[in-house]
């Protein structure tokens, strides 16, 4: 019984490990240009080891995709509060989802990688994760007085437009910090987070 536990945690260890090194691959050379072979070299394993727990790479591609839409999601339910106004709540889950950014930078990346390269148009419903977190956002907009009867085109647009500054921030941290120094980096993201809270009053502005 105890080898069996022991088992079951040496699986699980290796296998989160394997999503942290593919969600670094992917996030470096794309969803073609990262290999199942390139992946289980990164920590000493064989492709058939890597194999034994994910099938495909579109199945390891899918289950990186889904952890950073389950972070995401999760930061957008922890900072929703009982009884506040929708539009203070979209503006904590926008500065949550800032946050969330900037402490997973290769989640950002991988996510511009997918929005920019992934072509591929077999993807199953049950697999767009990031459509069901954008949905998620969509809806908040669907309970604010004045938006809620905007077109789902004019909503998303709105939404998305806020979404992929937040993500191409975060992916280019590292060669702000490059250019300008740490300090002046942190600063920055200080002043960006400032600036989101003005990008969202436009989310929750009425069309004229």
């Amino acid at each position: 019984m105890r080898d069996s536990i022991v088992s079951t945690e040496d699986n699980f260890a290796t296998r989160r490990r394997l999503l942290k090194a593919a969600a670094e691959q992917f996030a470096e050379r794309g969803f073609y240009g990262a290999s199942i072979a390139r992946i289980a070299g990164e920590l000493g394993l064989t492709k058939q080891a890597l194999l034994y727990h994910f099938k495909r790479k579109e199945d390891l591609y899918a289950e990186v995709l889904k952890g950073i839409s389950d972070r995401l999601l999760l930061a957008m339910q922890g900072a929703q509060e009982v009884g506040q106004p929708p539009e203070k709540r979209l503006e904590k889950i926008v500065l949550a989802i800032y946050e969330s950014a900037l402490e997973n930078p290769v989640d950002a990346k991988v996510l511009m990688r997918e929005l920019l390269d992934n072509q591929r148009k077999d993807v199953p419903e049950e697999e767009r994760y990031l459509k069901v977190f954008l949905d998620s956002i969509v809806g908040m907009l669907d309970q604010i007085d004045g938006v809620s009867q905007l077109p789902f085109a004019q909503k998303l647009a709105r939404i998305y437009a806020v979404i992929s500054s937040i993500e191409y921030f975060a992916a280019s941290g590292f060669v702000i910090a490059r250019f300008y120094g740490e300090d002046e980096y942190e600063r920055i993201c200080e002043a960006y987070g400032y600036e989101l809270k003005g990008q969202v009053r436009h989310l929750v502005t009425p069309a004229g």
